[in-house]
């Protein structure tokens, strides 16, 4: 236990009753959706449980939360949001909603952990829940995402280029921008933080129907409620995938020979990556298999390909040129200005 004098245990009391309640309010809301607009008696009772699992647990750590409680006095009361009074759907409430309280249970595992470690860890348990039980609604509530048609602008967020506070900040610029598909790929991010990470992006990229696929691991796909995931020729076998993430899923394969286009594995996947097109810092290790790969893999495939690797505005109409459907792109488009840079590949790919 952290030793805090008064006036941090205060505000730490503070933080407890407003997450609290933060998170309990957001989860009435869906619990109004379940109980009287899909009438599902059991659903509605399993999220009133978890709200009164919130209260209970938050109320067991301080006295009397009433006390803490200043809304005359909380600074961040009158902040603007732009997204806050702002909804289009039932699905857009849903999304709010479970962010609110997906939100709400972090902040209270995390400041928890000052006070008692196994509070923290029911708090991570209930924020796993939430997290389950948003995909259980939104599966019902949203059509089956699909790969762009081509030509389509292929962009990722990889945080070795963008900080855990700029996420929100890159999807929407990468979004507004007029990105088709968006890839989340964390090679060196926890699991915790990665689903924090999806939860901002997923939410942000449904506001345009943008569909995100996970790099990699389609179990954290299937944690975060991901539209599918690509793998690569190290990953698990696409029959694994398809598995986890069952049929309606977005599944991508890298290839790395023309021979594995033969493979009866391909007749799971929806699209197949090839590159390095040309030389890439993110993928320094491999060498660059030039477009003329691209030009070979789409005589012997109808699957789209997207084209991945040291793409940029001058040589992005060549790759398309040769075959592919999409161009996958990292440092070209998060390096400098993100709007500037969506515009200059939207222009070469809108005149096509």
């Amino acid at each position: 236990m952290a030793d805090l004098d008064k006036k941090e245990k205060e505000t730490l009391f503070r933080i407890f009753d407003a997450n609290s309640n933060r998170c309990a309010e957001g989860l009435r809301v869906v619990e109004e959706i379940a109980r009287l607009g899909m009438n599902d008696a059991a659903l509605a009772g399993e999220i009133k449980l978890l709200r009164h699992a919130v209260r209970f647990n938050a109320g067991s750590l301080m006295d009397n939360s009433i006390k803490y409680r200043d809304s005359d006095g909380d600074v961040g009361k009158n902040l603007p949001s732009e997204t806050e009074m702002s909804r289009s759907s039932f699905g857009s409430v849903l999304r709010a909603s479970f962010l609110r309280a997906e939100e709400g249970l972090r902040v209270l595992e995390e400041f928890s952990k000052l006070i008692c470690v196994e509070a923290s860890l029911k708090f991570k348990r209930l924020r796993f829940r939430v997290y389950n039980l948003e995909k259980i609604f939104l599966s019902e509530e949203e059509q089956n995402a699909v790969i762009p048609a081509s030509p389509f602008l292929y962009a990722i967020v990889d945080r070795s280029f963008v900080i855990a506070s700029r996420v929100k900040e890159v999807t929407n610029a990468l979004c507004a921008g007029g990105a088709d598909i968006i890839q989340y790929r964390a090679k060196n991010v926890t699991v915790e933080e990665s689903l924090a990470d999806l939860s901002i992006i997923l939410f942000e990229a449904s506001k345009r129907n943008v569909p995100v696929v996970v790099n990699d691991d389609p179990f954290l796909a299937a944690q975060s409620g991901a539209d599918g995931v690509h793998i690569g020729s190290s990953d698990p076998d696409p029959s694994v995938a398809r598995e986890i993430l069952g049929p309606d899923a977005i599944i991508g394969l890298t290839i790395d020979s023309l021979a594995k286009l033969d493979d009866k594995a391909l007749e799971l996947v929806n699209y197949v990556g090839v590159g390095p097109v040309f030389p890439s810092s993110t993928k320094s290790e491999l060498a660059a298999i030039g477009p003329g790969f691209v030009r070979e893999a789409r005589r012997k495939t109808d699957l789209s390909i997207v084209a991945i690797g040291g793409i940029t505005p001058m040589n992005a109409e060549s790759v398309f040129e040769h075959g592919a459907d999409g161009i996958a792109v990292i440092s070209s488009l998060l390096q400098g200005d993100i709007a500037k840079n969506c515009f200059t590949f939207r222009q070469i790919i809108d005149k096509r």
